[in-house]
């Protein structure tokens, strides 16, 4: 499934975009076909087998106003309208949700419309969670298909070759258990709280490495949740930031893709953390990759983390 130069998903409301024009501060002519991608962040619970999500519709703006009474430049950059397992997009996968030919510029607005009433989420015993289903998906939205909106960390060129648009959905930090807001909660549910961003594929990076126990020769550590922050390493984790979330396949593998480089945060004493916690079930400790750089265009490789 393609969609406009980056990946993005859910998200109630704009958290932030950056406007820009074209590499010259003006936009021309209109331009070859950018593709469209749409990703997700690896969903951190093992109960969970499949995310489906009836996507309608993404839309993107090239006008510098991102206020949404301006919402009359926004163009229609892809109209899917079917189920996509979100969970299925790991390390990187995407799917291709199209092309569509822009003007060259600036996307500074990416907007996401899902149908609730038609997406659920399917538990590994086989039960499936709906918006009517008990326990089920408390989707905090009244009107069937919420707008989501992306939030943006770097301009999205658009120059005379197109671009490549990912839309991220981070299923991870998406649907959240009651618990974690009631601790008394009994409910088996998930609360609905869209975490959707959009980048430009060639201006971002990759993170990878392996998670094994006890030593770096040890048995590969299946389903390891994992966490990107951005902040100081020299402050207490919960002044970091969370950006994407992660989890380790059958070989202990883990892929955080289109990362926004590093030198974005030049001038501050930020850098990326990787956070790495063991399945609930696995008696193993938990373990901070501290100060990781990425580059655009290419892939950090951090070495083999060990949980004790």
């Amino acid at each position: 499934m393609q969609f406009v130069s980056s990946r993005c998903f859910l998200l109630a409301t704009v958290l932030g975009a950056v406007a820009c024009g074209g590499d010259n501060g003006q936009p021309a002519a209109t331009t070859r076909a950018s593709r469209l991608l749409l990703t997700d962040g690896p969903f951190p619970f093992d109960r969970i087998a499949r995310v489906d999500l009836y996507v309608v519709s993404l839309s993107g703006s090239l006008n510098t106003d991102t206020n949404a009474t301006a919402g009359g430049d926004f163009v229609t950059l892809a109209s899917p309208h079917r189920l996509i397992n979100v969970l299925a997009l790991q390390n990187g996968i995407t799917d291709d949700l199209g092309a569509v030919t822009l003007p060259r510029g600036a996307i500074t607005a990416v907007r996401l419309v899902i149908d609730t009433d038609s997406s659920s989420i399917t538990l590994k015993d086989g039960r499936v969670l709906t918006g009517t289903s008990n326990p089920g998906i408390h989707w905090q939205s009244s009107a069937g298909r919420p707008v989501l909106n992306a939030l943006i960390n770097e301009q999205i060129v658009v120059r005379d070759t197109g671009a490549v648009i990912v839309v991220d959905y981070d299923v991870g930090q998406a649907f959240i258990p009651p618990q974690d807001i009631d601790p008394t909660s009994t409910d088996s549910g998930f609360i609905f709280s869209p975490v959707l961003r959009a980048a430009d594929a060639t201006r971002s990076g990759s993170i990878t490495g392996t998670v094994r126990a006890h030593s770096v020769t040890g048995t590969p550590v299946v389903d390891a949740s994992l966490r990107l922050y951005l902040g100081d390493p020299g402050m207490p984790e919960n002044t970091w930031s969370t950006l994407a979330t992660a989890k380790t396949d059958a070989n202990g593998a883990y892929r955080f893709a289109y990362v926004t480089r590093s030198s974005y945060w030049t001038g501050t004493t930020r850098s990326y953390i990787v956070a790495v916690d063991p399945p609930a079930t696995a008696t193993l400790g938990r373990t901070l990759v501290r100060g990781v750089q990425v580059t655009a265009g290419a892939e950090t490789t951090i070495r083999t983390t060990v949980l004790p």
